[in-house]
């Protein structure tokens, strides 16, 4: 694959939301699996396992974004700013030494993860102290992740999403089918070690996507580096050169990816604000150990779900980072605006009916991926989540990619002040419903003062009528006909499946009628795009 030959916003977008679509519903397969192996040793259906399981996974995911995701787009960001100024020698500089760097704290990370298990697991609550194997399991993934995200990071800086997409669908494979392995055999140990067996799996996954992802680059660097050095004799070298100091690059890829990593940790950072307050309010709201692990479990498990549909915004955020960054280093900035539009429509286009379905169709969500319904509230309140926690990745990309690197994390930190606030506030009255509505206030908290920004510093981005106003009665006409038809609809998973596709197409149809889709949106969708749009466009139902 060559990757001198960007592909557009949208369709790299779009690859990277199909192919961690496919990783999210391999995800959805493994954990209600996982629970069903836990369920005949803990006695709560899986879920005591789960939420032990969950303590180092969450944590794992925090430490990851500072060593892998934050510099995994970061990276991206650089390389993508280096061959717009025509510096293919400095992308090529700064991918070297963000490997070095990003292999020395995996490292660290992994040796604190193992030596440090026992003390992070007591720290964080006194009823996790039993996920201390886990911690220890999970260590070596903490250093593959991080060699593997400088791989990542090169091909998204190129704007190529495929081989990322493809190393993300791999790792998930490999991830599932080793974590139900390991779980399978260790739980008969003991529950602490079923829950380090899930963990294991990830250090699996992420060897195998390393492999893949070295082996794509050693087959094809000779082309690749030649490809850009072509690419760029086209181009006026800009002045901006990268320095070839060593401390300098490092200094420069820390000032970059240091605040890009705050943004990745948002999700994991969240859920580690429940894990730390919510086990905690329930204790002094006087619920016993085992039945707060068990209510932590359906709060975690309910998270999970509502950050299913940011699978479209996270891939969107990806694109639009270095997408953005390359028309602003060439002074394009209409050309800057116009894909923070693009990437806000689809935003606004999935993300609001997203939010719409799944809280119509809560319990049933619930009960069809985990086996239970007792985890309907839990999903009801955190379904109002789904669309801010997208808003505030895209809107976070958009002011990345501007170079405002440091106003997201200034916005997610108030977001996620409210976000404790409340959840301290409210877990105790209102269990863990009252932490999920927190969850939402704390992101909507957060794209909203990013949208402010992007308003600010790039000019009018937000179409209302378009982006906002169709969606939201096209999903209003969707759930008021979900919740009013559930109770004369059969319970069971073929419903489900036939209720959720009866809400997409209603939804779909509206928002077509209304004339709310534009030609570009649909042919950007690969393979079938091109020739979709002009069906569509000859029945007048695009823009």
């Amino acid at each position: 694959m060559h990757a001198g030959r960007g592909e557009s916003f949208l369709r790299g977008a779009l690859i990277l939301t199909l192919s961690t679509l496919v990783a999210r519903l391999l995800g959805l397969i493994y954990k209600p699996l996982v629970a069903r192996i836990f369920a005949p040793f803990d006695g709560r259906g899986g879920a005591v396992g789960l939420a032990l399981a969950n303590v180092p996974f969450t944590t794992y995911m925090i430490i990851l974004s500072f060593t892998s995701v934050g510099l995994n787009v970061g990276i991206a960001r650089l390389v993508a700013e280096r061959m717009a100024v025509g510096d293919p020698r400095g992308a090529r500089s700064v991918f070297r030494a963000s490997l070095a760097l990003m292999t020395g704290l995996g490292l660290a990370g992994a040796l604190a993860f193992f030596f440090g298990a026992p003390w992070i697991a007591r720290a964080i609550a006194p009823d996790a102290a039993e996920s201390a194997p886990g911690f220890r399991a999970m260590a070596p993934a903490l250093l593959l992740t991080s060699m593997l995200a400088a791989y990542r990071g090169l091909y998204q800086g190129f704007q190529q999403m495929a081989p990322s997409g493809l190393s993300y669908v791999i790792e998930q494979v490999v991830r599932v089918a080793c974590g139900l392995a390991f779980t399978w055999i260790l739980v008969r140990v003991s529950l602490p070690m079923g829950a380090a067996g899930f963990n294991l799996g990830d250090v699996a996954g992420a060897a195998a996507a390393l492999a893949y992802m070295l082996f794509l680059y050693l087959r094809n660097r000779r082309s690749i580096w030649h490809a850009e050095q072509a690419a760029a004799a086209g181009r006026e070298a800009g002045e901006d050169r990268l320095q070839p100091g060593a401390a300098r690059l490092y200094a420069r890829i820390f000032a970059v990816a240091g605040p890009i990593a705050v943004i990745g940790a948002v999700a994991p950072l969240m859920m580690m604000a429940d894990t730390f307050f919510v086990l905690r309010a329930l204790a002094a709201a006087g619920v016993a150990s085992l039945d707060a692990q068990e209510q932590y479990g359906l709060l975690a498990n309910a998270h999970y779900v509502a950050n299913l549909p940011a699978i479209l915004s996270l891939a969107v955020y990806t694109a639009i980072l270095p997408a953005i960054t390359t028309e602003m280093a060439a002074g394009s900035r209409k050309a800057a605006l116009r894909k923070a539009r693009q990437a806000y429509r689809m935003t606004f286009l999935l993300g609001i009916p997203a939010q719409a379905g799944l809280w119509a169709l809560a319990t049933g969500v619930y009960r069809f991926i985990y086996g239970d319904p007792n985890g309907g509230p839990a999903m009801e309140a955190m379904a109002w989540a789904v669309f801010p926690i997208m808003l505030q990745q895209t809107t976070s990309g958009v002011l990345q990619g501007m170079g405002r690197i440091g106003l997201p994390v200034r916005n997610f930190v108030l977001g996620a002040a409210v976000k404790i606030v409340l959840t301290a506030r409210w877990t105790g009255p209102y269990g863990i419903a009252g932490a999920a509505w927190a969850t939402a206030i704390g992101f909507g908290v957060a794209a909203l003062l990013n949208m402010v920004d992007v308003e600010r510093l790039l000019g009018r981005t937000l179409q209302t009528r378009g982006m906002l106003w169709k969606p939201l009665a096209g999903a209003l006409v969707m759930a008021c006909a979900l919740r009013a038809l559930l109770p004369h609809l059969p319970e069971g998973n073929l419903a489900l499946l036939g209720e959720i596709g009866a809400g997409a197409a209603l939804y779909g149809l509206v928002l077509l009628l209304l004339r709310g889709v534009h030609r570009e949106d649909v042919a950007a969708i690969p393979r079938i795009g091109p020739r979709l749009a002009g069906i569509l466009g000859r029945a007048r139902l695009l823009r």
